[in-house]
């Protein structure tokens, strides 16, 4: 069973650092907290069966994997594209008392040893991987892995009700202005321009797999989760999250989650 304490967040961050996705989310309403801590338990427990190990978390922002991680007896590597988030996540490491290994690279070019990990997690970042690196990722991915190493992954569910709205939401172009940028799917954009903040492109469950079934992964599971609404007020969640329980048990209905969690294995 994961073990999922609450990291100390030291108010010592400089306001102009600290991640959006700390406030917005990890520290937001109690929805937006359970889809976020949801999404890095879901990743991070299919790990349990393992006796301790080095991960690397792909994506890791302000670094909450990465204490998650750590907390289960992981040692872990974080990179991101950018590093944006990288002095809020060492404050909060040395007020945990933890030590952190953080790298800015791009997942297409991962600067590490073949073989080196034993499990690569991700959590909501492969849908701001550029479309035409993403061949490229999962095989840098595969490449660094050893024998027998898991990938776990969460990202969109393309099928859900959100990203069918959002798909929506795109060809009425008035309505952009309401939502930040990252919201709505943004797939046209050149190399040149793209930046991962600006760009979201979910893919579907059968192409994702196709993806890590061709470049050598075995054992792909896929399953989606999460069926509350960001924005259900902390007075609602109760029974919200109640739904979602129901709905994630019902067959069918439970494949339009709002989350696709996917773990897939290197082959001995």
């Amino acid at each position: 069973m994961m073990k999922v304490p609450e990291p100390v967040i030291p108010d010592n961050i400089p306001e102009d650092r600290v991640p959006s996705l700390l406030v917005n989310w990890h520290l937001g309403s109690r929805a937006r907290r359970h889809m976020s801590r949801r999404r890095f338990v879901a990743v991070s427990r299919v790990l349990c069966e393992m006796e301790g190990g080095l991960v690397l978390d792909i994506g890791c922002g302000w670094g909450y994997n990465l204490f998650l991680l750590g907390s289960n007896g992981f040692e872990s590597v974080g990179i991101d594209i950018v590093s944006n988030d990288f002095i809020a996540a060492r404050r909060i490491a040395d007020a945990n008392d933890r030590a952190l290994h953080l790298v800015q690279a791009d997942a297409s070019a991962l600067p590490f040893e073949a073989g080196t990990f034993d499990a690569v997690t991700s959590v909501e970042t492969f849908e701001h991987i550029y479309a035409a690196d993403r061949v490229k990722a999962v095989r840098e991915i595969f490449r660094i892995l050893g024998p027998g190493a898991i990938l776990s992954i969460s990202t969109p569910n393309f099928t859900s009700f959100v990203e069918r709205g959002k798909r929506l939401l795109v060809r009425v172009p008035f309505l952009k202005r309401f939502f930040p940028p990252m919201c709505y799917p943004a797939g046209e954009t050149s190399k040149a321009a793209y930046h991962p903040y600006r760009y979201h492109l979910p893919v579907r469950r059968s192409e994702l797999v196709g993806l890590l079934m061709e470049n050598g992964f075995e054992c792909v599971e896929a399953r989606t989760i999460i069926f509350v609404w960001k924005n259900v007020p902390d007075l609602l969640f109760p029974a919200a999250h109640f739904i979602e329980v129901v709905l994630e048990r019902l067959p069918g209905v439970n494949r339009l989650g709002s989350t696709l969690v996917l773990t897939a294995r290197k082959p001995r």
